[in-house]
């Protein structure tokens, strides 16, 4: 069977006619399959008997050399698209970095100059305070500590009492540094006078003597803001204070008096509890003079309870008396005299 097989194969691929010898077996559908997988294998090899080495490896040459070729060309655009996103990147990279840095020194050099200029309307403050200018303020008391916001630590019989001095609706005459008169009433219905005079400090009741010291300082206990640290009266002495214990800032905020001056706004924040002294300062002053037109004291130490908050507001700029600040201006003659 195998040999008439081969010979069916020999004769087809010899290009034999379709006519077979009468001694060849026929094909039939039994060894028609055989035949087929002989054929299959036989192709296989003729092929492999005929393949030429050299034509397949210039093929397998030509296709490498256009995988490289486009593996180049490739490459070569990746690198000229790599510098330039770089570049892109560098540029905005330093763009953003000087962007950054002009911010920063803008803001540096702007709180430098709002310092300063906080700071040069303080000194004018300073400088027109000194000036020996009568200037009249009235005393206004924003609110009050209650005796129960006492510091624990004060005696009890202070907590209880109720101060004599009514500081609201009192008067304020000044002259230069150390000139004042201060009016206020007290519960009783009489008045108490203090002042100084540049060479003596006094003070006296209606009904009592006159007290008399050379201490410039002896009769501010009445004086709003003296107990703080910063005493309306010597605000130019304290500019060391205020300059290191207080933030200054000078406000964008503006106003006009009824008189048409116009007024510039200062404030000063306390820096820490340790300082004795008001949580907040605000003044409004002449822009062109630096002269004082209101003073507002917020959050005022409870340590003898009194007000929380004051406010000095300017009434007049009349020249007063030449010997207006002496306490022989204040009351009549032949009033006893105590020397302390």
């Amino acid at each position: 069977m195998k040999d008439s097989i081969g010979d069916h194969l020999t004769n087809w691929l010899d290009d034999v006619g379709p006519e077979l010898p009468s001694s060849h077996e026929p094909i039939t559908e039994d060894n028609s399959e055989e035949i087929g997988d002989a054929l299959l294998v036989h192709g296989l090899l003729s092929d492999l008997g005929h393949r030429n080495a050299e034509r397949e490896q210039r093929c397998l040459q030509r296709v490498m050399d256009r995988i490289e070729s486009n593996s180049e060309t490739t490459s070569l655009v990746d690198r000229s698209i790599e510098p330039k996103a770089s570049r892109r990147f560098a540029i905005v990279t330093y763009t953003l970095t000087v962007a950054a840095s002009i911010a920063m020194i803008s803001a540096f050099l702007m709180s430098q100059h709002d310092a300063s200029a906080a700071h040069a309307s303080l000194e004018k403050i300073i400088v027109a305070s000194k000036t020996p200018l009568d200037r009249t303020y009235r005393v206004q008391v924003l609110d009050e500590h209650s005796p129960s916001q006492r510091p624990g630590n004060s005696p009890r019989d202070s907590r209880r009492r109720v101060s004599e001095e009514q500081i609201d609706g009192a008067t304020l005459c000044v002259r230069g540094a150390n000139q004042y008169v201060l009016t206020l009433k007290l519960r009783s219905g009489h008045e108490r006078t203090s002042g100084c005079d540049g060479k003596f400090s006094w003070a006296f009741r209606e009904e009592g003597p006159v007290h008399v010291s050379t201490d410039l300082t002896r009769f501010r206990g009445g004086v709003p803001g003296h107990q703080q640290d910063i005493p309306f009266l010597n605000i130019h002495s304290h500019l060391a204070q205020l300059q290191n214990d207080y933030e200054v800032e000078l406000s964008d905020t503006r106003t006009t008096t009824s008189n048409g001056v116009a007024l510039m706004q200062l404030m000063g924040h306390r820096k820490s509890n340790d300082v004795r002294g008001p949580k907040q300062i605000v003044i409004w002053f002449a822009a062109s003079t630096g002269t004082v037109h209101t003073m507002q004291l917020d959050g005022l130490p409870r340590g003898r309870g009194g007000p929380k908050g004051v406010i000095l507001d300017l009434q007049d700029q009349s020249d007063l008396p030449s010997d207006f600040y002496s306490h022989d201006a204040h009351h009549e003659p032949g009033k006893r005299i105590k020397h302390e």
